[in-house]
């Protein structure tokens, strides 16, 4: 990674200042200040701002100070900067209103340029839900399609799990700084994520995921996507926020429809009412794209001693607890983890929020 010059140090420093501040970055905003005419502004105008004194202070003193630290935290951690005039930054996201001026990745930074789907529902997936993302999304995964999600249980996570079971390419967007990666639970499924695309934020490396981010997350996963997916959600859902800010960013937007006696089917009826494309296939979407479906390549199965064992441990109409596999196997709490992930990786066992259930295994 470069060394960063004076302005960029600027930038980062604008941003360090105000990105935790609401009040600030409103107040800028509304006056159409630039990063330029930030550190230009007097006494006064800065108290008009909401800053506190030191940190009026380090504006006055043209301090970069905290922006090289964070440039030099970001290399030990492997953490790309990417300004919004690189070639790599993802060109959908400077279309947004208030785009961020730079983002924080981690991966390969040459997938964000590429074509990007969107997937998002609930964090309660269903059987129905992981059933949508096994019929819909391989073949799209397979055209080309990066997968887009925001690394949350459920839908989210299958979402990205079936990206890299078909060796294909996915991107998570992390509501906090990346060294507060999230959800913590999903730390393996994260390091996937990291290997077969990369992970973005537009928040400082320290910045912790807090409830209210969550909304200004959601904008970029709808910011850097062609269309938004919407499989499973409640009418008051994080899914449905995405879903409006897609159409607010001029994205296409579409939706599962479900059974109308279930809650999680109650947000995507609703999309589908007020005008989302009804998604019930893989080509429905590829069409939206101009997409045509791949022919998928034959995979044998494999399967080791242990994994075999794993899955006649797990019932298909039973959920078994961790606790019960650790008592039933013979191996150590991290190996069976990672046949689990294994597993899940390969669609043959699902995740249960008491434990595992196996499917797609005779």
């Amino acid at each position: 990674m470069a060394d960063f010059n004076e302005e960029q140090l600027k930038r980062i420093s604008f941003h360090l200042l105000t990105v935790n501040n609401p009040k600030a970055r409103q107040h800028l905003l509304r006056n159409k200040v630039k990063t330029e005419d930030f550190f230009c502004l007097g006494p006064r105008q800065l108290e008009l701002t909401g800053l506190l004194p030191a940190e009026i202070k380090v504006v006055r003193e043209k301090n970069w100070t905290a922006a090289e630290n964070e440039v030099a935290r970001s290399k030990a951690n492997l953490i790309q900067i990417i300004f919004s005039e690189d070639r790599d930054y993802p060109p959908l996201l400077k279309e947004i209103f208030d785009p961020p001026d730079f983002i924080y990745f981690t991966g390969n930074r040459e997938i964000l340029t590429k074509t990007k789907l969107a997937v998002v529902g609930s964090r309660r997936g269903s059987n129905y839900g992981q059933s949508v993302i096994n019929r819909i999304l391989p073949e799209c995964i397979r055209a080309g399609l990066v997968i887009v999600s925001g690394m949350a249980y459920g839908i989210d996570s299958m979402a990205h799990r079936a990206a890299i079971r078909e060796n294909g390419t996915t991107i998570g967007v992390n509501a906090g700084g990346l060294l507060h990666l999230n959800p913590p639970g999903n730390s393996g499924l994260i390091k996937k994520i990291i290997d077969h695309g990369g992970i973005i934020s537009e928040f400082p490396l320290d910045v912790v995921p807090r409830p209210f981010l969550f909304p200004v997350r959601n904008r970029v996963i709808a910011g850097i996507s062609k269309a938004v997916l919407v499989i499973e959600a409640a009418l008051r859902s994080g899914s449905l926020i995405t879903a409006r800010l897609a159409i607010d960013q001029n994205r296409d937007v579409m939706a599962v429809p479900g059974n109308i006696d279930q809650p999680l089917s109650q947000g995507t009826n609703y999309l589908l009412q007020q005008g989302a494309k009804l998604i019930a296939s893989a080509s429905d979407l590829l069409e939206e794209f101009g997409l045509e479906v791949a022919t998928p390549a034959k995979r044998e199965l494999v399967l080791s001693v242990k994994e075999k064992k794993i899955l006649d441990l797990c019932g298909e109409n039973e959920v078994k607890g961790f606790d019960f596999l650790v008592e039933a196997l013979d191996l150590s709490t991290a190996e069976i983890v990672s046949l689990l992930m294994g597993l899940i990786l390969k669609n043959l066992i699902a995740e249960e929020a008491d434990g595992y259930r196996r499917i797609n295994y005779a």
